[in-house]
């Protein structure tokens, strides 16, 4: 990192200077969707959590950012997380005296609050010097010069399960703006398989308002019905498909592998250069099927500071004491899931 020009200050956010930070985070190498005043305001909109935004900046410009959610439950607690809901977050600086100066901010935050941990979500090796916990990969890689070369950057078992799809299946790449009903029943049956809560479909309506032309969303059709569907966000060159659901016969037509390729197809044709698969849980069927679609993993940097003493919490479904809620989720009545889950997201940020 560079050195600033000046001493560098830490302060809130002020809401005017809104803009100023989105474009500060556009221009940052590691910047992404999920540092962006945006997604804390979809944060703050859908659960009502207080948003702490820290902004490093000398008498001359901006020089750091640090997004961070107040995330309060009644039965998890309080967290400082950057960013709840979000795979991505941590420090954005231009320089160490601002990641620095942004850090010591965030922990003197921190214990101001009261809150249980500080935890930052770095893409890659975290600036700070926390603990650390790494239980999810990211899966991230280049895209080619022109569309009609994407096939050839997927593995040739994955590539079979495309043409598959396209020739034999007969399957319709799509998007128009009825998807968000069929997108938010397909995800709901996933979570369901997997005991895992949803969103309600407010936040996804939300999330696509808020980003309006860098918001996407992406199906895979047979005969009219729709059979997996993905939404998808836009950071600088950079496609996110960030949330999906299928149904169940859709792996077997090759629905899903056909989408993927589908999607990175549509996102050279519009211009951008990197496509960013999300995090998956290490040794998890999402990471296999990531792998298999030609991506490789990169382990994420989760850090953590505790003001009073503690450990990583360990949220992930091989944690015994997740395997209840689990069961009970997955065997709730499929009309109960959206009515269910919303309120329990609070406590998973």
């Amino acid at each position: 990192m560079k050195p600033g020009a000046g001493p560098v200050d830490v302060e809130l956010l002020d809401v005017r200077y809104a803009r100023a930070v989105d474009r500060y985070v556009a221009t940052h190498p590691d910047g992404t969707p999920f540092h962006e005043t945006r997604w804390l305001d979809l944060v703050r909109a859908t659960f009502g959590f207080a948003t702490k935004t820290l902004v490093a900046a000398d008498r001359e410009c901006i020089r750091g950012v640090l997004p961070l959610g107040l995330v309060a439950a009644p039965i998890t607690g309080r967290r400082l997380v950057s960013v709840p809901y979000g795979v991505y977050g941590g420090v954005l600086a231009s320089d160490t005296e601002a990641a620095e100066a942004l850090d010591r901010a965030a922990v003197e935050l921190s214990h101001e609050l009261h809150v249980r941990y500080l935890e930052m979500r770095y893409l890659g090796a975290g600036v700070t010097k926390h603990a650390s916990a790494t239980i999810h990969e990211t899966y991230r890689k280049d895209l080619p010069e022109t569309p009609e070369e994407v096939l050839a950057t997927i593995p040739r078992k994955a590539r079979a399960e495309v043409r598959k799809g396209r020739n034999k299946h007969g399957l319709v790449f799509t998007s128009h703006p009825g998807l968000l009903d069929g997108f938010y029943e397909l995800y709901c049956i996933n979570k369901r398989q997997l005991g895992s809560p949803v969103f309600r479909k407010s936040f996804f309506r939300r999330a696509l308002d808020l980003y309006g032309p860098r918001g996407f969303l992406h199906g895979v059709e047979k005969d009219g019905k729709l059979l997996a569907a993905v939404l998808s966000l836009r950071g600088g060159d950079t496609l996110y498909p960030y949330y999906s659901g299928a149904l169940p016969e859709a792996g077997r037509l090759g629905a899903s592998n056909l989408m993927y390729a589908a999607l990175m197809e549509e996102a050279v044709r519009l211009g951008m250069k990197r496509f960013d698969f999300g995090r998956s849980r290490i040794g998890s069927g999402p990471a296999s099927f990531k792998q298999h679609m030609g991506f490789d993993p990169t382990p994420l940097d989760y850090q953590f500071h505790f003001p009073y003493g503690g450990k990583p919490p360990t949220l992930s479904p091989g944690n015994p004491a997740m395997k209840l809620p689990q069961l009970v989720l997955s065997n709730l009545p499929a009309w109960m899931g959206p009515l269910v889950g919303p309120s329990l997201m609070r406590h998973v940020p």
